[in-house]
């Protein structure tokens, strides 16, 4: 971006902070700071408004164990860092497209352990794709068709929060179905009734998360002609399940969505298998997608560009100069946790909240501008956020469209990917 651009409003930014990819933001920036002014939310203005710091400031300048050095010495003190070491993990990975085919340039070249910082819950979904398979939907055909969706979880709208706003109470559809009509489930101990226009269309079956997949499973049962040997499941009536099985079978166009990240209980990833179970048998009769949510800190762009690359998202090995997947043994927290790695490079460019984990492993950040860690990193180096200081490309949470990012100021800051090269011309 020319640093003599006039401070001004941006019109159709995307947004990088969650997986919905919003890309219908205005943009106001005075002075460096930034400010949503229009179809906003809590997320991106949190992330967009993040101040940067001053020029002079610790956090804004690359330190060596704390004490501020230049970006050549970091530079070359981490290229020797990641030489001498023996196992190296990359983990966070919080950064665009760019940033992650320099991630696994690197460490291709260095063979070394990669674990995405939301990798457990990219897991629960991994896992019963790796099982079993899915049939998915997109945002778009969600907008679009939708007719009847049944929500598996308790705050889509917290990490998502336009997700009702711009796929389920949208307007108009792009085929003139009345959207006024769409109906909706929530299976859960739900937050999202207040971010829910249509309230009068608002089926609720309240449960615990764990309890989710029991349900997902009797509902299975119920569409295949089994009967229950119980009259409540859950909590719920077995006559109030039999109805929304009815429900399924009538709709035009039916939807099942979660979001991996609220399923934090062990095995989760069975209650993902149940949901895409119960899709299928949907569609033996009628037509049923699924749709996961999520998405946060590039997790999905890295997914996408790790998996063109080595056929696997997250936690696998290329120290033996070809993809070894493992999601037990290349367990990021494990592997710190226990000291198997010697080395951690970490990066997050989008969020300074994501630091590393404490450890006893010797660290190298690469922090947007502000990260303040517990404990000083043998290398700190301050880099540009993707869709801020400098432009990219991310993912959105379907995986179908790329979006693009926009360069909103000078930061003076380079991009992971900049920073990565830099790196590897130093070994």
């Amino acid at each position: 971006m020319d640093t003599n651009t006039a401070d001004k409003l941006h019109h159709n930014i995307a947004c990088s902070f969650c997986g919905l990819c919003c890309d219908d933001l205005t943009v106001q920036v005075e002075n460096s700071q930034l400010r949503i002014t229009d179809n906003g939310c809590d997320l991106c203005q949190a992330g967009f408004s993040e101040p940067l710091p001053p020029t002079a400031a610790v956090n804004r300048q690359p330190q060596i164990n704390g004490h501020s050095c230049s970006l050549d010495d970091a530079l070359a003190r981490s290229a020797g860092l990641l030489r001498d070491s023996r196992q190296p993990l990359f983990g966070g990975l919080g950064t665009d497209v760019a940033g992650a085919r320099a991630t696994l340039q690197l460490a291709d070249r260095i063979g070394a352990i990669v674990d995405h910082m939301n990798s457990a819950a990219m897991m629960r979904n991994i896992l019963a794709v790796q099982d079993s398979g899915w049939m998915t939907t997109t945002l778009t055909e969600v907008r679009n068709h939708v007719d009847l969706m049944v929500v598996f979880g308790n705050g889509i709208a917290e990490r998502t929060p336009r997700f009702y706003e711009r796929f389920f109470n949208n307007a108009e559809s792009m085929f003139g179905h009345d959207t006024r009509q769409r109906e909706l489930v929530l299976i859960g101990a739900s937050n999202d009734n207040e971010l829910v226009q249509n309230s009068s269309r608002i089926t609720r079956f309240p449960c615990a998360p764990e309890q989710l997949g029991t349900i997902a499973m009797a509902l299975r049962s119920l569409v295949n002609g089994k009967s229950l040997q119980t009259e409540n499941i859950a909590g719920i009536p077995q006559s109030q399940l039999l109805e929304l099985v009815q429900r399924l079978r009538d709709a035009r166009y039916s939807v099942v969505t979660w979001n991996s990240s609220e399923l934090d209980f062990p095995h989760a990833e069975l209650t993902v298998q149940a949901c895409c179970e119960l899709v299928k048998d949907i569609n033996i009769e009628s037509r049923c997608s699924a749709l996961p949510l999520g998405g946060s800190n590039g997790d999905h762009t890295f997914a996408q560009v790790a998996t063109w690359q080595t056929g696997y998202a997250s936690r696998f090995s290329l120290a033996s100069r070809k993809p070894h997947f493992d999601p037990l043994l290349f367990d990021g927290e494990r592997l710190l946790s226990e000291q198997e790695a010697d080395l951690l490079l970490w990066i997050s460019a989008f969020d300074t909240r994501r630091k590393p984990p404490l450890s006893a492993v010797p660290a190298i950040v690469l922090g947007r501008a502000g990260m303040q860690c517990e404990t000083s990193p043998e290398v700190f180096i301050p880099v540009a956020t993707p869709g801020i200081d400098h432009s990219g490309h991310i993912f959105r949470c379907d995986s179908i469209a790329v979006l693009p990012l926009q360069s909103l100021r000078a930061s003076g800051l380079l991009s992971v990917a900049a920073i990565l090269q830099a790196i590897t011309e130093h070994l």
